[in-house]
């Protein structure tokens, strides 16, 4: 255990026992560091680096075995220490578990009689804001208001029951003389109304009295007019009666005069329409006749024609090579093409 000891009190220091420290190394590099080799003969700086290589392997090897051996013995220490640390503590831990549960047992208890003094509170708070709100009073965040009454939420909640009965009475006082006042006003409401349903009533029963009036002489009004419509129509009657007479008798001279101008244009129709039909029809006759006389002009010339195009022969050609024969055949194609235009042609003469 001396030698973790060590390592602790030393700090930096671990490795003077073996003759390795930072002088030491800082020594070595001043030595070792400005060693080269110049190329593959140069013997002596090979082997000047090799022999400081040696020497610097050698300090890191005994080191690293230092710190092995060292580090062991800590590493039991440590352990050691752990199962020493978990033996005591478990022969302390049951009386520090009992201490805690007495404290925890009467903590819990102020707990518990803290809570319900504080839910008792809330709850006599929320009341009487449940109360307030009954009455009609309004909360802006900070105050109860209702008229000029302003009671801030911190009052409500510290006033004695004295203080705040107090105050919900003065409310209360308030609510009744408007109750009084709405109850004063809804009596003059209703009386106003009954004034106002008399006064209709009276109202209704003179214009009930006015319209039987206005409807006896209306259909008094009524009976003369229809008799005045009575008289208007029979005298209407017998002057219409006159008037359908009078134009009879000018329909039935209208009439005959009509008959006798549509036979006269009947007449003058017909014989207008066959002198039309006739021209119509020699027209024809003459168009015929030289349509026909004109062909018979053109018979030669078509007869010529056909006879020409009819003798019209392709002469017989032999080519020497193939392109010449696929020009030929062409040929003939456009040739026999052309002479069915021509004869098509000399057949419409």
């Amino acid at each position: 255990m001396s030698d973790v000891m060590d390592l602790v009190v030393l700090e930096g220091k671990v490795f003077d026992v073996i003759g390795v420290n930072d002088a030491k190394i800082a020594q070595a590099a001043e030595k070792f560091m400005p060693l080269t080799i110049k190329d593959m003969d140069d013997k002596a700086g090979y082997a000047a680096v090799h022999e400081g290589r040696m020497v610097v392997k050698g300090m890191r090897v005994m080191v690293e075995k230092h710190a092995k051996k060292v580090r062991e013995k800590a590493i039991k220490f440590q352990k050691d220490v752990i199962a020493e640390k978990n033996r005591v503590v478990g022969l302390i831990q049951p009386i520090e578990d009992h201490l805690a549960d007495e404290e925890n047992r009467v903590e819990e208890e102020k707990a518990r009689i803290k809570a319900e003094a504080e839910a008792k509170e809330a709850a006599r708070v929320q009341a009487r804001v449940n109360r307030l709100f009954a009455m009609g009073c309004r909360f802006d965040g900070t105050s109860y208001i209702y008229a000029s009454f302003n009671a801030p939420h911190a009052l409500v909640k510290v006033a004695s029951d004295e203080q705040f009965e107090t105050f919900c009475g003065a409310i209360q006082a308030v609510i009744d003389e408007e109750e009084k006042q709405r109850l004063e006003e809804q009596a003059l409401i209703l009386k106003v109304q009954q004034e106002q349903e008399a006064e209709r009533q009276r109202q209704a029963r003179i214009t009930a009295e006015q319209e039987i009036e206005r409807q006896r002489l209306a259909k008094e009004a009524k009976a003369i007019q229809d008799e005045k419509d009575r008289l208007a129509r029979e005298a209407k009657a017998a002057q219409d009666a006159k008037i359908a007479e009078e134009q009879a008798k000018v329909r039935a001279a209208e009439m005959e005069k009509a008959k006798a101008d549509a036979a006269e244009k009947a007449i003058a129709a017909t014989e207008e329409r066959l002198k039309r039909e006739a021209e119509e029809r020699a027209a024809k006759e003459e168009a015929a006749r030289v349509k026909v006389a004109k062909k018979e002009a053109r018979r030669p010339d078509k007869e010529r024609l056909l006879g020409w195009i009819n003798n019209f022969s392709v002469p017989q050609m032999e080519m020497k090579t193939e392109e010449g024969n696929a020009a030929w055949m062409d040929i003939l194609t456009i040739m026999e093409k052309a002479v069915a235009n021509m004869k098509e042609r000399a057949e419409a003469l």
